[in-house]
C-alpha cells in the first residue's frame, strides 16, 4: 500500500510539473504575440499616441522651416530657375505629409513662375501659374519674408501674383500646395534687389497698379478713394462741386430729365480683405459720403450699389465681381452693380426693370490679363504686347464672365477684344446713340461715363428705348442731347473718379489731393 501511494503521489507532481511548464509557456507566446484584431483596444491607443506625435514633430517641422529654407537657398544661389528641391515633410511617416493610417499624401505638381521682378526697393512681384485646384503658393528663400499667395481661377491651370518683401538679392523658391496633396517640389527664380526697375515703381500714380492679397490688383486710385477721408476734400473743391452738379442737374432738368449719379464702388471697397497692408480704410466721413451729400442738395439721385454688389461678390469661380487682373468690374459686376439703377427706374417705367440672371446667360471664359498687368513697366516678365492691346504672348489669363444676351448695340466682343482679353479696346469710345426697338414702354436716357461704361455699355444700352452715350471720359453733355428727348440724365462713373466729377475735369486727379 506504501508503494501504491509513492507512485500516486510522484506521478501527480509529475502532472502538476507538466502542467506548470505548459501554462508558463503559454504565457510566453501570448505576451509576444500580435492582437488578432488590429483595430483593438491596444491599437487604438497606440493611434493616439502617434496622433500626438504628429502634432510635435509638425510643431518642431514648422519652427525648423526657417533654417531648412536658408539651407536649401545658400546651396542654389547661383542655380537654374526651376530647379526642383525635395519638398517638405515628404519622408517622415509621422508628419503632415502623411495620413493616420501612415500613407504619404501624394506631391502637388509644381508651379510656373513667370514673374519674379523687383519693383521697388524691398518689392518684389512673383506671379505665375500653378495647378488646378491649388490652395495658395509659397514664396520663400534669403532675404525673403516668406509669403503665402492664394491664386485665382483659370480655366485648366490656377494664377497667382503678389508682392513679397524682399531684402537682398537671391534665388526665391515658390511651391505649390493643392488641396489634399503635399507641399510640391521648389522652383526657384533669381530677383536681383539692385536692377529690374526704372525708379520705384510703387509711388503713387493714379493708373498704377498695386498687387494685393488674394493675387486682386488694385488700382492706386481705388486704394486712396478707399483710405482717404472727405477731409482731403478742401472748401474750395467742396465750393466747386456744388456750383458744377447744381449746373448739371439744372441742366438736365430744363429738358424734364431726371438726374442720376450712379457711383460704382472701387474694388478696394468690394474687397477689402484683398488691400494690402499700409493701406487702412478711411475713418470718419468718406469722401464718398461727402460727395452724396453735396449731389442729393443739388437735386439728384445718387445710387451707390455697395451692398447690393457685396452680396454677390462670392457667387462662384469666375463669378468675380472685379477682374483680378484688371481695374474693371467684370461684365457680372456691372450686371449687380446697375441693378439698383434699373430697379429705381422701373417704379416709374416698369419696362426697364432689370433683366434676370437666366436671361442673361452668363457663363465663364478663360481671358488673357487685362491692364493692371499690362500698365506694369516693360521688361517685368508679363511680356505683353501693350501696342495691339492683347496677345497670345499674355502669360497671365483668368476665368471671367461673359453673357449670351443679344442686345441692339452688341459690341461685347469688340470690347474684349472678340472674347479673347480683359484689356480693354476703344470700342464705344466716341459719343453714339442706342436705338432698342423691343420692349415697348422703357425710357430714353443721356448717359455720360467713364472706362466702366464701355463694359456695361450693351446690357444698358438694352433697358433704355433710346441711350444717347457721351464721349468716354468726358464729363459734359454729348452733342445733340437734347434731340433724345430724355427722361434720365445719368452720371455712370467709377468712385475712384469722384473728383473728375466733382470738377468736371478729366484731367482731375484723386492722386492730386493725397
Amino acid at each position: 500500500m506504501k508503494n501504491t501511494s509513492l507512485i500516486k503521489t510522484i506521478a501527480l507532481l509529475l502532472i502538476i510539473s507538466i502542467l506548470t511548464v505548459a501554462f508558463m509557456g503559454g504565457c510566453d507566446n501570448k505576451a509576444n504575440s500580435k492582437p488578432d484584431n488590429p483595430s483593438s483596444t491596444v491599437s487604438g491607443n497606440d493611434s493616439e499616441i502617434k496622433n500626438s506625435n504628429n502634432e510635435s514633430n509638425n510643431e518642431l517641422n514648422n519652427s525648423s522651416n526657417n533654417s531648412s529654407n536658408n539651407s536649401s537657398n545658400n546651396s542654389s544661389n547661383n542655380s537654374s530657375v526651376n530647379k526642383p528641391s525635395k519638398p517638405q515633410n515628404t519622408d517622415d511617416k509621422n508628419n503632415s505629409s502623411a495620413n493616420q493610417s501612415g500613407t504619404e499624401l501624394e506631391i502637388s505638381d509644381m508651379p510656373t513662375v513667370t514673374v519674379g521682378t523687383q519693383v521697388a526697393p524691398d518689392i518684389c512681384i512673383v506671379a505665375g501659374s500653378c495647378p488646378k485646384g491649388t490652395e495658395y503658393v509659397t514664396v520663400k528663400g534669403n532675404g525673403v519674408t516668406t509669403t503665402k499667395i492664394v491664386p485665382f481661377a483659370g480655366q485648366y491651370n490656377d494664377f497667382f501674383m503678389g508682392q513679397v518683401k524682399i531684402d537682398m538679392a537671391g534665388n526665391i523658391e515658390v511651391t505649390a500646395k493643392e488641396k489634399g496633396k503635399a507641399e510640391s517640389y521648389g522652383v526657384y527664380r533669381y530677383v536681383n534687389y539692385t536692377y529690374g526697375f526704372n525708379g520705384n515703381y510703387m509711388e503713387a500714380h493714379e493708373y498704377r497698379p498695386v498687387i494685393g492679397l488674394n493675387s486682386r490688383a488694385h488700382f492706386y486710385s481705388a486704394l486712396l478713394s478707399y483710405t482717404l477721408s472727405s477731409n482731403k476734400i478742401n472748401s474750395a473743391v467742396r465750393s466747386q462741386a456744388q456750383t458744377n452738379i447744381k449746373n448739371l442737374v439744372n441742366k438736365a432738368s430744363a429738358e424734364g430729365a431726371e438726374t442720376i449719379f450712379l457711383i460704382i464702388p472701387s474694388s478696394a471697397q468690394i474687397y477689402p480683405e484683398t488691400v494690402p497692408a499700409g493701406y487702412k480704410k478711411a475713418s470718419g466721413e468718406t469722401i464718398y459720403e461727402a460727395f452724396e451729400k453735396i449731389a442729393t442738395q443739388a437735386g439728384a439721385k445718387v445710387i451707390y450699389p455697395l451692398d447690393t454688389m457685396k452680396k454677390h461678390k462670392n457667387d462662384g469661380v469666375g463669378y468675380q465681381l472685379y477682374q483680378h487682373t484688371d481695374s474693371h468690374w467684370s461684365t457680372y459686376g456691372a450686371y449687380w452693380g446697375t441693378y439698383d439703377l434699373f430697379n429705381y427706374i422701373a417704379k416709374t417705367h416698369p419696362a426697364a426693370k432689370p433683366r434676370t440672371v437666366k436671361e442673361m446667360g452668363f457663363y465663364t471664359k478663360e481671358l488673357y490679363g487685362g491692364d493692371a498687368v499690362f500698365n506694369f513697366p516693360s521688361g517685368i516678365g508679363f511680356d505683353n504686347d501693350t501696342a495691339s492691346g492683347i496677345t497670345s504672348k499674355t502669360k497671365i489669363k483668368e476665368l471671367t464672365t461673359l453673357y449670351s444676351l443679344k442686345t441692339s448695340s452688341n459690341t461685347l466682343s469688340a470690347v474684349y477684344h472678340n472674347n479673347t482679353g480683359l484689356y480693354l479696346t476703344n470700342a464705344n469710345k466716341a459719343a453714339k446713340t442706342v436705338y432698342n426697338n423691343t420692349p415697348s414702354g422703357l425710357p430714353n436716357a443721356v448717359i455720360m461715363r467713364d472706362s466702366f461704361g464701355k463694359v456695361a455699355f450693351d446690357m444698358v444700352s438694352d433697358r433704355f428705348a433710346t441711350a444717347c452715350w457721351g464721349e468716354f471720359d468726358n464729363y459734359n453733355f454729348p452733342s445733340g442731347w437734347q434731340n433724345t428727348n430724355p427722361d434720365y440724365v445719368i452720371h455712370l462713373y467709377s468712385e475712384r473718379n469722384l473728383f473728375k466729377i466733382m470738377l468736371s475735369n478729366s484731367s482731375a486727379s484723386i492722386v492730386g489731393f493725397k
